[in-house]
Order: structure tokens, then sequence, then C-alpha cells
């Protein structure tokens, strides 16, 4: 667990090799995640600017390593630093807009589609075929029940494009996952690549 709700961000963590995944619970214990964050971006970022404390539940999706930073040394440097508060900048805007994208995804679209966004998402930030992730964890990703998963990634098992095995899923037709896939999943990309670029 790297942030919970309602409680101060006393440091960020900028995963190197780690997958962070900011979800919102509910109080019957249920929740949905509303962003991912790996090598692109940083936890706790509005927070750790503004001193405001969290308003989601951030925790490590994928194991792997991090940079930790105290969030008021962020926030000094970046209140000296134009450049500097300019990139925290478009790293907040992006991880709005992908925030903004799974509420619409997760309202528009069936779960099969939901899915293949998620585990496309994901491979983007590991870098390989293996997402090690069960589908117990699948479910609470997507907001559905773990039937729904098992279902779905059965279809997708028989089609040909993942196998899988308890704690890990193997993608083996990107290019078919894609086809699967909504329209969400392109939009992040293009946001993703976008975000990677050095700013003019």
């Amino acid at each position: 667990m790297l942030h919970q709700p309602e409680q101060p961000v006393e440091v960020i963590y900028f995963p190197s090799s780690a997958v962070a995944s900011v979800v919102t619970p509910t109080r019957d214990g249920r929740s949905v995640e509303s962003a991912t964050i790996g090598f692109e971006s940083v936890t706790g970022l509005p927070s750790a600017l503004s001193g405001e404390p969290s308003s989601s539940r951030v925790f490590t999706q994928v194991a792997g390593s991090a940079i930790r930073l105290p969030a008021d040394k962020l926030q000094e440097q970046a209140f000296r630093s134009a450049p500097l508060l300019h990139l925290l900048l478009r790293h907040i805007e992006a991880n709005i807009s992908q925030a903004q994208q799974s509420v619409a995804c997760n309202a528009l679209h069936e779960a099969g589609q939901r899915l293949a966004r998620w585990l496309l998402m994901t491979q983007d930030r590991v870098s390989g075929p293996v997402v090690p992730l069960t589908q117990e964890y699948l479910a609470i990703m997507l907001g559905v029940q773990r039937t729904t998963v098992t279902l779905v990634a059965s279809a997708f098992k028989r089609a040909g494009l993942i196998n899988y095995r308890r704690g890990a899923i193997t993608i083996l037709d990107r290019a078919g996952l894609e086809r699967e896939a909504c329209e969400c999943y392109a939009l992040s990309k293009v946001r993703f690549d976008r975000l990677l670029k050095t700013p003019a």
C-alpha cells in the first residue's frame, strides 16, 4: 500500500519496473481502478504538490522497483523551478485524462473490451508479454465479479489471445487483443506516448 484515502501523502514513488494502481473504494468494500501508473509517471503527485490528503487508494499492482522521494522536497523544488512545475503539471493532466477515460470505459463498454484495454495498458508498463496478475485482482480492477473475468479470460484463451496460470497472464496475440479492446486503449496510448516525449 502506497497511499490511503484521507491520509497525507508524505512520500511519492516514481516506479521504474513496478506498476501501481489508483483505485476508488466504496463503503461496501468494493473498488474500481481509475488509473495505472508505471515508469511514465509518479504516484500521489497532486497531493504532494497541494498538501491535501490523498483522495484515492494507491497500491502496487505489479511488484518491482521504484524511487522514493519525500513529498515536501518535491514541492519545494517545484515551486523554485518553472520547468519542473510544468513537467509535473503535464503528468497530472495525463493521469486525470486516464481517469476520465476509465470512467467512460467502465460505464459504456463491455467487460471483454475493458479487460483487453487493461491488459494492454499494463503490458505497456511491464514491457514484456507476462502480466503477473490473478483473475481476482482483475475483477477488482475492472469492478466486476470474478466469474465475469473468468468467462472473458476463457474466451480470450480459446481465441489464442492469452494464456494464463495462477498469478500470471501471458499475452500471446497483442494485435488480436488490440482488436478486442475498445477505442479507450488507443486514446490512452496516444496520451501515454505523448507524455514520454520531452516537452518543448
